[in-house]
């Protein structure tokens, strides 16, 4: 506890995201189909990137690590600012199954979680956080949105597409929390006693699973 910090897990698990779960999201949906009158036309998706905070400022100006100005989070809370990054992603028209010139596109901004890996302060020494205004001793683990500091609430949760077995009195029961996309849905299957098996989910109880 003292080494990783009672928050690490949080910070490693939005790292894990912003590396590996936006891409891995952007890979599912692959593409979108549009139907013009003339031809096949959709877009395809590919690499997600992810810049360093910014913020635009009243008179269209953006301030960026990117454009030597970096921001860090006590401004963010001073001037009641979100501190979030923008994000990327390639995106490349295919018209008639022919590849066209991919393009970067700006599709919003992504909150920055503090302490996290593109964080403005990530990889600082005291010395250097207590230059910047901030607060050498903060564990980080959350975000600012209009100048508020906000922490995720953690529930615990069944893993994802895992069943768990529970066994009692002669019945089977199986707990699976079915995931795909971002979509969840909880699932409740059970073998009585006389051998008939049962599904619930959503707004259905005890469906035989023959029927389904």
């Amino acid at each position: 506890e003292k080494d990783n910090g009672w928050v690490r897990f949080q910070i490693e698990s939005y790292n894990h995201f912003i590396k590996f779960g936006m891409q891995s999201i952007v890979e599912e949906i692959d593409s979108i189909q549009l139907n013009p009158e003339a031809g096949e036309f959709k877009l395809k998706f590919g690499q997600v990137d992810i810049g360093s905070p910014h913020i635009k400022e009243a008179d269209g100006s953006v301030r960026s690590k990117e454009r030597s100005s970096p921001v860090f989070p006590n401004e963010a809370r001073i001037r009641n600012l979100t501190y979030a990054a923008p994000v990327w992603v390639t995106i490349m028209p295919v018209v008639n199954g022919v590849q066209d010139k991919p393009e970067k596109v700006y599709i919003g901004d992504m909150p920055v979680m503090i302490k996290s890996s593109i964080c403005s302060t990530f990889g600082m020494n005291s010395e250097e956080l207590i230059e910047r205004g901030e607060d050498h001793n903060d564990p980080g683990g959350y975000f600012i949105v209009n100048g508020t500091e906000r922490a995720v609430v953690l529930i615990e949760e069944i893993a994802p597409n895992k069943p768990i077995y529970e066994k009692s009195k002669g019945e089977i029961m199986v707990r699976l929390n079915s995931e795909k996309s971002g979509f969840r849905q909880r699932h409740l299957m059970e073998r009585k006693v006389d051998g008939e098996i049962a599904i619930s989910f959503a707004n259905l109880r005890n469906l035989s699973i023959v029927t389904l």
